[in-house]
């Protein structure tokens, strides 16, 4: 008796950039339905990217779109790259009624943290840009400790002058929490290596995600240089974390360490750059509303490209 072949349609595309071979590779299944949470993170594995999203239908009435997001390991709540790559796809496959040919228009869609809007930006038919909002920034205490913040330092090959400080390190999320890390200069974060055994070896409350960040930058356009590590997860290193994008201006516009010059309309808007040191060029579009200490509104968005398309058979 033959097994009969099940099919599945997707496509791989490259986020945070407009150029292929740059930013963050992303898989999406435009039309998941009928795949098990299992079979979900098996073929998470098989793509072997740091996520695959799958697409359904929405359970909540508002949502035009139901996204779960998959890493090798584990489903996701909410992540940035992957939310921008998929809408970008799903635009420019005609699921937005009523798009505009040139101009802006905002959705719902639903992840596993709620119902959050999507603003997708066109020009001549296309999507140029998806800005995704973020949950609710939230912030844990400031790490002080000397010998805690030496063995952070250590666990990615800095010494502890290498940190910044001016600026705390703290455990800060918009719907995925991440240890967020200052380092004083460019140099010194290019030099960074995570070491998997040191940071396992962290406490636990400080979680597996890791955000190291600094001031200086390659191009002048842009505000902040960051890299993430999640060993723990799969991820040697990430090329562009949305989520860790937003958290990290939730932070800065929470601890007053963006320059006034920095709004633009009421909000704090700024290119975040992350990737090039591992020949994957990044370039992340950051919006916070609020002010220090009261953050209110985290919003990231960016361009992407498609690279391939393909079926996935079993």
């Amino acid at each position: 008796m033959f097994h009969k072949m099940r099919r599945f349609n997707f496509f791989q595309l490259d986020v945070f950039t407009s150029e292929a071979f740059k930013g963050n590779p992303l898989a999406v299944f435009p039309e998941a339905e009928g795949l098990t949470d299992e079979e979900m993170q098996r073929i998470a594995r098989e793509m072997n990217l740091s996520e695959t999203v799958f697409v359904l239908p929405s359970t909540k009435e508002r949502a035009l779109r139901r996204l779960r997001i998959f890493t090798t390991m584990k489903e996701l709540p909410m992540a940035g790259h992957p939310v921008v790559g998929t809408w970008n796809l799903l635009a420019r496959e005609g699921v937005i009624e009523n798009a505009p040919t040139t101009g802006r228009i905002t959705i719902e869609h639903e992840l596993g943290i709620g119902v959050l809007p999507v603003e997708i930006e066109f020009a001549d038919g296309k999507p140029l840009k998806v800005t995704m909002t973020q949950g609710k920034f939230t912030a844990g205490e400031t790490i002080e400790d000397e010998n805690l913040r030496r063995r952070i330092a250590e666990a990615f090959n800095l010494t502890i002058d290498a940190l910044a400080p001016d600026a705390p390190i703290q455990v800060a999320g918009t719907g995925v929490n991440f240890l967020i890390v200052p380092v004083c200069s460019i140099d010194a974060l290019k030099n960074c290596r995570a070491d998997a055994a040191k940071l396992e070896k962290l406490p636990k409350d400080l979680g597996g995600e890791f955000s190291l960040f600094t001031r200086e930058t390659l191009e002048h356009v842009s505000k902040i240089h960051t890299r993430m590590f999640a060993p723990a997860f799969g991820i040697i290193e990430d090329p562009a974390t949305g989520s860790a994008a937003g958290t990290l201006g939730g932070y800065l516009v929470h601890h007053g360490l963006l320059e006034e010059e920095t709004k633009i309309d009421g909000a704090f808007r700024f290119i975040i750059e992350q990737g090039d040191f591992i020949e994957r060029p990044s370039r992340i579009e950051v919006e916070v509303r609020g002010k220090r200490g009261e953050v209110e509104i985290v919003r990231v968005g960016g361009a992407s490209v498609v690279v391939a398309r393909g079926e996935l058979m079993f």
